[in-house]
């Protein structure tokens, strides 16, 4: 598939979007993709002409789809905001509204997501990947 520029730009903002919300650096990113760095770094500035294996890895590893993005389909926005409104309504529920509170909901979302990068192949090395060490 050859994207256009629009859809290419699509793609770029919501695997930007989603390196960001992984807490993922390019260079931990193209590990998990098994891309080189230089490919990463070209992909991730909208430097490609076709959906090759490469953009696809990216895009798998970041939990993208291609046509979904490129698209820029209203219903995936839809379904994002729903469950972003799920998740914050369960988290106010849980904080006490405290600084110590928030520090411990954050280490707790914290270890959830490094051990959702551990489940991923070839992320066995990025130990540190999501924030560093939790915090209390």
């Amino acid at each position: 598939m050859k994207p256009s520029q629009i859809e290419r730009e699509k793609l770029v903002r919501e695997l930007t979007r989603q390196q960001a919300r992984a807490n993922l650096t390019q260079s931990q990113l193209s590990a998990v993709a098994k891309v080189d760095p230089s490919q990463t770094s070209r992909i991730l500035d909208g430097q490609f002409k076709t959906m090759s294996g490469n953009v696809l890895r990216i895009c798998k590893a970041l939990g993208v789809d291609p046509q979904e993005a490129a698209q820029g389909s209203s219903a995936s926005v839809a379904k994002t905001r729903a469950a972003w409104a799920k998740l914050e309504a369960s988290l106010r529920r849980a904080w006490d509204q405290t600084p110590q509170g928030a520090e411990h909901l954050v280490a707790v979302i914290d270890a959830v997501a490094q051990m959702r990068l551990r489940k991923t192949p070839d992320a066995t090395n990025l130990n540190d990947s999501v924030s560093g060490t939790p915090r209390a």
